[in-house]
């Protein structure tokens, strides 16, 4: 683009010197411009990688969390297992108990 702008600047009967000064202001004006732009992106782009990293924490702490849940299941589910078998003894004894004391005219 500099080339560009150069020749046409001297086609039009600029002077080199003041047509190359002319090229670096264009030039700085769009790094300038360019940076800006930049900045702008970085910081959203910052932005979205704090939010991302965020989100990743709270899967893994769901992820935890529900590890827990099923190993604490787990336990609750053998302690039922064996308050049912405990009740079911104590039915069977107490129908046992039923049945002898019917036997036995009581």
């Amino acid at each position: 683009m500099e080339v560009l702008l150069f020749r046409a600047l001297t086609d039009a009967n600029i002077d080199p010197d003041t047509a190359q000064k002319v090229v670096e202001a264009v030039e700085e004006h769009i790094d300038m411009t360019v940076g800006l732009a930049n900045k702008a992106l970085e910081a959203k782009m910052d932005t979205i990688i704090l939010q991302v990293d965020t989100l990743n924490k709270q899967i893994d702490n769901i992820g935890t969390t529900t590890q827990t849940a099923i190993a604490n299941m787990g336990s609750d589910l053998k302690s039922a297992k064996w308050v049912s078998v405990g009740v079911a003894g104590l039915l069977a004894l107490v129908g046992a108990a039923a049945g002898l004391a019917g036997q036995l005219h009581l």
